[in-house]
């Protein structure tokens, strides 16, 4: 972007304030991504393996007695909530996991056409749980890793203490998506979009340009699709995942009927899963799902989440 020079016109120094806040939120992102990094290099805890059927690594965080299931967003892994461990980690032991093609844990690529099951997933937690040997486990879930322990809320509910959601994806539901990836045609179109982007860019850049995608979401969806990696990723984990889709009714029942208190934590300025989305969910059990917003983004793992989630500990 070029500097307003003497003379410009408004439109020019609107342009430039508009390309200082974008870059501001780059920066204020990329700044956000190294502090996870230097907790995670700080702590370093050692990758522990559990499979039952299928394998995940998973690493634990603090040393207290409430054992807490954690789940990482897309493109990350459980190294992630290592932030959360000075706030936490007198009450709580967290496992936090690397989901399927993530981190440290296995891939695998068959999966694209023979999903895991909401069954599955509740199979292997709950083993995972028995391991443990714990009657009951609380779940922390951000954004991917939501969608994840809203699932384990559907389809075990008596093994669950209480669950934590950080900007949760599963609370609203995407037609598109379930359309894409139930058909052959979707997953065709899925493969052929991992090798060749063009086309799938072109529409992102046309529904931003039309306004019918705003620029936070844009940028979100670009830098998760900007290489081939990123874009066998998104491939491997939404078709792999793609029955993975809770029912809100049921979730929140299941809540009400086993006094399981869920907590909803957005980030005010989220534009990827807004703080809006929450009432998709707690329309169905408002005396057992709260709501709070925290002044950030969608980059929500941070010490004062720690601090927030550890008030409903007390």
């Amino acid at each position: 972007m070029g500097m307003w020079k003497g003379g410009g016109s408004w439109r020019n120094a609107g342009r430039s304030r508009k390309g200082a806040k974008t870059q501001s939120g780059k920066d204020a992102i990329y700044a956000h991504s190294l502090r996870l990094r230097a907790f995670a290099a700080n702590s370093a805890p050692l990758v522990h393996y559990f499979t039952h059927g299928p394998t995940l690594a998973y690493r634990t965080y603090g040393h207290g007695p409430l054992a807490v299931l954690a789940f990482h967003g897309f493109g990350r892994t459980g190294a992630d909530f290592a932030v959360l461990e000075h706030a936490l980690g007198e009450r709580c032991t967290l496992y936090a996991f690397d989901l399927h093609f993530h981190g440290q844990s296995p891939g695998y690529p068959e999966r694209a056409d023979v999903p895991f099951t909401p069954k599955e997933l509740a199979t292997y937690f709950t083993a995972f749980a028995d391991k443990l040997n714990v009657p009951k486990v609380n779940l922390l879930g951000y954004s991917l890793g939501g969608r994840i322990a809203l699932c384990l809320l559907e389809q075990a509910p008596q093994r669950i203490e209480r669950v934590f959601l950080a900007a949760p994806d599963g609370l609203k539901t995407r037609p598109w998506y379930r359309g894409l990836a139930a058909s052959k045609v979707g997953r065709a179109l899925y493969k052929r979009f991992v090798v060749n982007p063009t086309v799938t860019h072109a529409i992102m850049r046309s529904l931003r340009g039309l306004r019918l995608m705003n620029e936070r979401m844009f940028r979100f969806l670009m830098g998760q699709t900007d290489s081939r990696a990123k874009r066998q990723l998104v491939h491997d984990v939404w078709l792999s995942y793609r029955l993975i889709e809770p029912d809100l009714a049921s979730v929140a029942a299941n809540a009400q009927a086993h006094g399981i208190p869920v907590h909803l934590f957005f980030g005010t300025h989220d534009r990827v899963i807004r703080p809006a989305f929450g009432e998709h969910l707690r329309k169905y059990g408002p005396e057992r799902i709260t709501q709070q917003e925290l002044p950030f983004g969608h980059a929500l793992l941070t010490e004062e989440l720690g601090r927030a989630i550890a008030t409903h500990l007390a």
